[in-house]
């Protein structure tokens, strides 16, 4: 294969140059170059069926396996990818006696959305035995509660959404509080990913308090105990009847993936 990888190239520049020389004697002497012409094409015949039989056929075989391998290697990244984000899933639902069922969000909807509230949509759905004001988690906290369910899939109400607001304790004492997004007037704006903690009674509250969620009736809509995020900030005395801080979300809704919905008591999906 070597020699006649090397053999092919000279062969056709030998047959570029006669074909060149027969072009110019006929144009100098109109006739003359017709045994020439025979000539070249009783050569040029067989060495051109030759050159349009021959491929790069070993190069495009190698370009191929190289293609399927790649595909194969991102497969695996993905697979083990997935089984970490499963890994760390299982890991934080120390927080209760609870089955999690993962689902991939597929799908979202901002707060202009007709629809109304800012959602995204998870593949799972009734068909898994999911239900409307489920909690639905992540490895890192509280994503959001099911807000419509269809048979494949459901669309998931997060939080940080302007009407969604979520009781919660916070702090050593875990005192009770509610968190929600719209900060009151007069407070500083919030941030991306920034909520607004509000005390419930007179425990004041500090920068690194954990914000767990309170739970409601059931664990519907919030099972309770689900990490939601930590103070970072408190808010300025500006006559607000009780005491408020900054909040930053454990959950990043902008970069959601695998998730979980929470099924209360261990019961199985």
């Amino acid at each position: 294969m070597p020699n006649r990888r090397r053999l092919l190239p000279a062969t056709a520049g030998v047959l570029t140059m006669l074909t060149a020389g027969v072009l110019v004697l006929d144009l100098a002497r109109p006739g003359m170059a017709d045994p020439v012409r025979e000539g070249v094409a009783t050569v040029a015949g067989p060495v051109q069926a030759l050159l349009s039989s021959w491929d790069d056929s070993p190069l495009t075989e190698l370009t191929q396996e190289r293609n399927e391998l790649a595909a194969e290697v991102t497969r695996l990244q993905e697979d083990v990818r997935r089984h970490e984000q499963l890994e760390s899933l299982d890991r934080s639902s120390t927080w209760g006696d609870h089955t999690l069922l993962p689902a991939r969000v597929v799908g979202f909807s901002p707060a202009t959305s007709p629809v109304g509230g800012r959602t995204v949509t998870i593949d799972v759905g009734a068909d898994a035995g999911v239900r409307v004001d489920q909690t639905v988690t992540d490895a890192h906290g509280l994503v959001g509660r099911v807000l419509r369910v269809a048979p494949t899939s459901a669309d998931v109400l997060l939080v940080g959404d302007a009407g969604v607001v979520v009781g919660v304790r916070f702090g050593a004492q875990d005192a009770l509080g509610s968190v929600e997004a719209i900060p009151a007037p007069g407070l500083p704006r919030r941030g991306h990913g920034e909520l607004t903690l509000t005390a419930l009674g007179d425990t004041p509250i500090h920068v690194g308090d954990e914000v767990t969620t309170l739970g409601s009736p059931d664990d519907r809509p919030y099972a309770a105990r689900i990490p939601l995020g930590t103070v970072t900030a408190l808010d300025p005395d500006r006559g607000q009847l009780a005491a408020t801080a900054v909040v930053t979300a454990h959950v990043d809704t902008d970069l959601l993936d695998l998730v979980a919905v929470v099924f209360v008591d261990g019961a199985a999906p």
